[in-house]
């Protein structure tokens, strides 16, 4: 059976390497909050119960050109653990927050896995913070993008290990525990759990998982280029001699095109007869 292969971008291109440098992998951790209940079991917890509010922990990051170039030493940690005012109080995230904004301010692309949770918490930390945000950034999730598919779990660390052969570090909830007591050792084992979500999990997955879903891509086509690209990575696409797609409905014809790496196939946006037909303007068709 033949295996789709895993993404590989030309960085001696000057537009995708220009372009890598500000496409940043990224994964959090948050902390554990202490509520005063009853009893054990399923019950609600109302906001009036709760102690202490969610912060982060640790956060790992790294562009894509550093992850392609440095591999899992491109990936840096922000971590409470280093602020000054870790002895007091191990979940001021105010000092990590202030060194992720400018990552986060000059991204044009942020990726992670449920990026929905890592997005929401950070730019809920500064609304809390009273802080200005950072501008906007496109989120590309790699669980969101495999949405058109079922499968038994779509867990980073399931995909990672059926799809790569990696996983994630080992742990369990008294990490998070002793975390919450200001663990210096704790801590140190966050932060290198959390490094390895983003290269070896996150990172890995994005290249194993891109072509499967090209509407969704992230889109790597040089809008200057002459050539006809792929969106997935951003390399030309070959026509498909004497093959084009027809709608049923009003027999119009459209020119295929085909990415050789991958197999992707693409139809011209334009019928055979339009006189922008041919200018580059496909969409990809599914497999």
């Amino acid at each position: 059976m033949k295996q789709l292969k895993k993404l590989k971008l030309d960085f001696g291109d000057p537009y995708i390497d220009d372009m890598s440098k500000r496409i940043v992998f990224l994964d959090i951790e948050t902390s554990l909050i202490t509520a005063k209940v009853f009893r054990t079991g399923n019950q609600v917890i109302n906001a009036n119960q709760l102690k202490d509010s969610t912060k982060i922990l640790t956060v790992a990051y790294g562009s894509l050109r550093d992850l392609n170039n440095k591999g899992v030493k491109g990936v840096k940690c922000l971590t409470n653990r280093t602020s000054k005012t870790f002895k007091r109080d191990p979940h001021d995230d105010t000092e990590l927050l202030k060194k992720l904004w400018p990552i986060l301010d000059e991204a044009d692309v942020v990726v992670a896995h449920n990026a929905a949770f890592d997005k929401g918490w950070l730019l809920g930390r500064y609304l809390e913070l009273g802080m200005k945000l950072p501008s906007h950034f496109f989120v590309f999730c790699t669980y969101q993008n495999l949405r058109p598919f079922n499968m038994t779990s779509k867990k980073l660390d399931e995909l990672s290990q059926k799809l790569i052969g990696t996983k994630k570090l080992s742990t369990d909830f008294s990490l998070w525990d002793r975390c919450s007591d200001g663990d210096v050792d704790a801590f140190k084992e966050m932060e290198a759990y959390n490094v390895g979500d983003v290269y070896d999990t996150l990172y890995q997955v994005w290249l194993r998982t891109a072509y499967y879903n090209p509407v969704k891509a992230i889109d790597f086509a040089n809008p200057d280029s002459d050539l006809i690209q792929c969106k997935v990575d951003g390399q030309y696409l070959e026509e498909l001699i004497g093959k084009y797609y027809t709608n049923r409905n009003t027999g119009k014809k459209y020119q295929l095109y085909a990415n050789p790496r991958s197999g992707q196939i693409y139809r011209d946006r334009y019928m055979i007869t339009s006189k922008s037909a041919g200018c580059g303007y496909v969409v990809p068709r599914s497999f």
